[in-house]
Order: C-alpha cells, then structure tokens, then sequence
C-alpha cells in the first residue's frame, strides 16, 4: 500500500459528517463543531434527517443528497445505521472515476 492511498484521510477536500447534531452531549454535536470551527478550507457537509442546519451550516437529509462527493465521511450514528450509510455514500461515486473517499 502506498502513502498516496491516505490522503484522502490527511488531506480531504470535502468531508461529511453524518449523524451531525445540535443536541446538547451528542458526539454528533462535538464532532460537527469541531470540524465546522476548525479552520478547514474546503466544504463541511452535514448530515442529519431531522435538521435544516447544523452550526448555522446547510445540513443534508440523507448521504445521498450531498451535492458533491465528499474525500472523507465521519460517521456518528447508531452501529445499524452504518451499512445503509457506507451504501449512500458509495452511490454517489462513479465507478469509473478514481476515488479518494475514505471512512473513519
């Protein structure tokens, strides 16, 4: 494996963060702020089926629906939830297109 296979995990262009929250001791909430608060350039992207927005930032109903495929995903949902997420998010990649996507 070749250290070219992490940069989507060092040096992401987009990342989404499903399970994203307002709610006050959710690690949605934590990680979302972090990220949205931290100084990264490129778009923030999250998701939650039950907000408008997160932080004051455009929120998406479902994986799916995010305008643009993110490099990095961080899921902070229930484990169930998680294969249906990975299926969303791999729907969205061409398979004959190069991608950098990358799950923690």
């Amino acid at each position: 494996m070749s250290l070219r296979n992490f940069d989507a995990l060092f040096h992401p262009r987009a990342i989404a963060v499903i399970g994203a929250s307002d709610k006050e001791g959710a690690l949605g909430r934590v990680l979302a702020r972090n990220l949205l608060e931290g100084g990264f350039a490129g778009p923030i992207l999250p998701v939650n089926p039950h907000a408008t927005a997160i932080h004051s930032t455009l929120a998406y109903r479902s994986a799916s629906e995010l305008p643009v495929v993110p490099d990095l995903a961080v899921i902070a949902t229930p484990p169930g939830a998680v294969p249906g997420i990975v299926a969303q998010l791999l729907s969205l990649i061409h398979i004959s297109e190069p991608t950098r996507l990358g799950m923690i």
